[in-house]
């Protein structure tokens, strides 16, 4: 992982940091040969598209602006220092795009503001960093959304980069659904997709599949972007078990893909757990440790802390407010 010598070689060739009120920096690295840095313990949040329909979606400007002050709230109360918001899901925005359509799956189409600009104004205001989540491709469940026409590398690149010259957003986010183009329609995708994000001095990152196979399977890169240089800048494995997973709850499933994924990051970026806040409390039948143990979050972060991970990123908002997640939330504030 990255030790002093390397954050202070890198904090001198960066133009822009951003430094939440907990300490945590993300550091663009401009310069693609050299792994990019991240200083401090990131507890981040995902706000998902299903978020946006709970608490966000119909609200005029006043509304929408006291609605999102408040999850930035909630956020921070969890001991929270980091949201990755999404900001176009379905091959739509919710900001004033020269690309894509407004949203009607996050907004009711044009809201007559720009809720990108109160976002990230907002959660800044407040201490927190703010990553803008993208679907690139509008697909999940086997399916495109909005019209096909818009699924194209020039268009996801042209996307991102009005998002990163517009906005003072401190990093672009992609999440795990990738169709099957092929791993070189989607590693062109992505490098393009870096550079700009490097170019206005940002930092880009992808959440996969915890299932490191799946991820091969679908064509998502993942052993390119962990070995060579000029993809991503940093990894959020999805690591939704946990170690008592199986029908005998024997098998140490959440400890055994932490390590899985270190050890194929041949470039030593930062890493990060994805966390299931969603299941706490949950019965699974092929994961009882989620009713087994209230301690679930808490010792995945701590492990993956002493695993070299950098930090968690916690699934989802809504997840903040569910009755059987509270005592897991409490215990893992309590690290």
């Amino acid at each position: 992982m990255t030790i002093l010598k390397k954050v202070a070689a890198v904090l001198a060739t960066v133009a822009i940091l951003c430094t939440s009120i907990t300490g945590t920096v993300f550091a663009a690295n401009v310069q693609p040969a050299q792994a990019p840095v991240a200083v401090g313990e990131v507890r981040a949040v995902w706000v998902s598209f299903f978020d946006w329909q709970t608490y966000l979606k119909g609200k005029n400007q006043t509304d929408f602006t006291n609605a999102f002050s408040a999850m930035c709230d909630k956020i921070l109360e969890q001991g929270c220092n980091t949201m990755i918001v999404h900001v176009r899901s379905h091959n739509d925005a919710v900001y004033p795009s020269a690309v894509y359509p407004w949203s009607t799956m996050m907004l009711n189409g044009n809201p007559g503001y720009d809720p990108l600009s109160i976002m990230v104004s907002t959660a800044h205001a407040k201490g927190l960093q703010f990553h803008a989540w993208i679907n690139p491709y509008g697909y999940r469940n086997g399916a495109f959304s909005g019209d096909p026409a818009l699924v194209t590398q020039n268009n996801i690149v042209a996307g991102v980069t009005e998002i990163v010259n517009n906005y003072a957003v401190d990093g672009i986010h992609f999440d795990d659904y990738f169709p099957p183009f092929g791993a070189s329609v989607h590693n062109s995708m992505i490098s393009q997709v870096y550079t700009a994000t490097h170019a206005a001095g940002k930092v880009f990152g992808i959440s996969p599949q915890g299932n490191i196979e799946n991820n091969r399977a679908m064509g998502a890169d993942i052993d390119t972007w962990l070995s060579v240089p000029g993809y991503i800048d940093y990894i959020c494995p999805q690591i939704y078990w946990t170690d008592n997973y199986g029908a005998s709850g024997g098998v140490k499933m959440y400890s055994n893909r932490l390590a899985q994924w270190k050890a194929i990051n041949k470039l030593g970026i930062p890493m990060y757990a994805g966390l299931a806040a969603y299941r706490c409390g949950q019965p699974i039948g092929a994961d009882p440790g989620w009713v087994l143990s209230n301690t679930n979050l808490k010792s995945q972060a701590n492990i993956a802390a002493a695993n070299g991970y950098q930090g968690y990123f916690l699934y989802s908002y809504a997840s903040l407010s569910n009755a059987s997640a509270q005592t897991e939330l409490m215990n893992l504030r309590s690290r």
